[in-house]
């Protein structure tokens, strides 16, 4: 029997992920797994490999692929987004990773204050694992995508593999079938030793949905590649490019009202990049977030090391002096983020840090924050 797109959308948001069967019928996937393996045998070896750096014109349907009603179209209809965009598309050649969640609170938000924006307005972000050849690897643990660990997987330090954990499921994908997840989800990998490995691995960003991105890294593809594209595959390219320059421009006209102290204009870019008014203090920590990184980038930088486009972008867009300022404004707001002590949760990308892994700021929202300006 047919699950609708309700039910989907239901399993996802209480279980954390949802398969979908089927989606490469068997005479595309020979034809995936051909650029595929081209593509590998041109990259350097490695566990996983970026398909958009090693592209031709007799590989691109390995990356139009990622542009298609059943991926990026299926991932819009899951959010609810007027649009997303692809960010990153790998290729998984070998496995083997220990229980985490891809959470870092150096530059994401406490996982309290994500989970209920999750919770609110749904994802902002959907993970996929396709395989072009059965795949038994992904090991996760339904439910846990809004919750906090337990005591048990509090207690378990992350190694290679799965170490047996309460509630876990193994992910039996065959070839062609898809797995859809929010990647706040406990999830780890078995390795798969001498058995072929060939599992596509990518996400998708939505833009002008209810809620803001949980993370800013270099999330853009760039358009280095679409030459070797179909004229159509190219536009929806420079199509994504210009959602990222949106979302750049309004990141910055809203920091640019926090350093002018203009409260207006303020509310205006936060509700541009956060809509709806539910859990928008997340929102404002994962700006405070930007302004850390964009802050540092901007020291390091050189014209030899200017690599990310999305750091680079932000900081042309403001001076040292300017940067400094902005993470004045957001000074209190991150003392209200931080112990006096190191902290340190297992299963989580990160190491020690005063940084709180689980904990918002209490009794403090967004007009508290406008009037920290002045303090």
């Amino acid at each position: 029997m047919e699950t609708s797109l309700d039910e989907q959308k239901e399993q996802l948001m209480r279980e954390g992920y949802v398969i979908v069967r089927n989606i490469i019928p068997p005479d595309e996937l020979e034809q995936l797994r051909d650029s595929v393996d081209t593509i590998i045998d041109r990259a350097p070896p490695s566990s996983r490999v970026m398909v958009t750096e090693w592209v031709d014109k007799q590989t691109a349907n390995a990356v139009e692929f990622y542009f298609d009603d059943r991926t990026l179209g299926f991932t819009r209809k899951l959010m609810d987004a007027p649009n997303v965009a692809p960010q990153g598309m790998w290729v998984l050649c070998h496995s083997g990773t220990g229980w985490h969640r891809d959470i870092h609170p150096i530059d994401m938000a406490p996982l309290d204050g994500l989970q209920e924006d999750i919770r609110l307005n749904g994802p902002p972000y959907l993970q996929w694992n396709l395989p072009l050849y059965d795949d038994g690897y992904l090991h996760v643990i339904p439910r846990s995508h809004l919750r906090r660990n337990t005591e048990a997987e509090s207690k378990l330090e992350r190694r290679m593999g799965v170490v047996p954990l309460p509630g876990e499921i193994t992910v039996d994908l065959k070839a062609g079938d898809g797995l859809v997840y929010i990647n706040g989800i406990l999830h780890s990998a078995t390795p798969n030793g001498d058995d072929k490995r060939r599992t596509l691995h990518f996400g998708y960003q939505s833009f002008g949905a209810d809620g803001f991105v949980h993370f800013f890294l270099p999330a853009t593809m760039g358009v280095d590649f679409v030459e070797h594209l179909s004229p159509e595959a190219a536009e929806m390219c420079y199509h994504f490019e210009s959602l990222h320059a949106k979302r750049h421009n309004d990141i910055a006209f809203t920091l640019r009202a926090i350093l002018e102290k203009d409260a207006r204009a303020f509310k205006e870019g936060l509700h541009q990049i956060h809509r709806s008014e539910h859990a928008r203090l997340t929102t404002l920590v994962v700006l405070s977030k930007i302004v850390y990184m964009v802050r540092q980038y901007k020291d390091s930088e050189s014209e030899e090391s200017s690599d990310s486009p999305c750091f680079q972008r932000m900081a042309d867009r403001f001076t040292r002096d300017e940067l400094e300022q902005l993470w004045q404004r957001f000074s209190l707001l991150d003392g209200k983020l931080q112990s006096d002590t190191e902290q340190y949760e297992p299963l989580f990308q990160s190491g020690p840090m005063k940084y709180f892994f689980y904990e918002m700021p209490q009794d403090f929202g967004v007009d508290d924050f406008i009037a920290s300006w002045n303090a």
